[in-house]
């Protein structure tokens, strides 16, 4: 198998992983993990910064890697993300009201 047909089979292997609600949460929490979003810097810790710099360098590449394969990924991960910690602050705020009327 040449470079280009490993390249376009690691593609659809994401994607196929892409089209499940499933596999898109396992990879946003590895995206979360590897802190892309993030800055890497430790004030007064090199090692720290070497550790951070080297997740965010794994996670960079998978983020590429995602964004090559489905272009719009991301940001369905991020919507999917932001939209659960919604309903769950919704259901506490609902169950905190509920146990003030008690």
């Amino acid at each position: 198998m040449n470079e280009k047909q490993l390249h376009k089979r690691n593609a659809c292997d994401l994607q196929a992983v892409l089209k499940t609600v499933q596999g898109r949460r396992v990879l946003w929490r590895m995206l979360q993990a590897c802190q892309v979003r993030r800055h890497a810097f430790v004030p007064g810790d090199a090692y720290a910064t070497a550790f951070q710099c080297g997740q965010q360098s794994v996670g960079f590449l998978l983020l590429s890697e995602i964004e090559d394969a489905a272009p719009g990924a991301y940001a369905q991960m991020r919507g999917e993300y932001l939209s659960e910690i919604t309903s769950r602050q919704n259901e506490i705020n609902r169950k905190n009201e509920e146990n003030t009327h008690e």
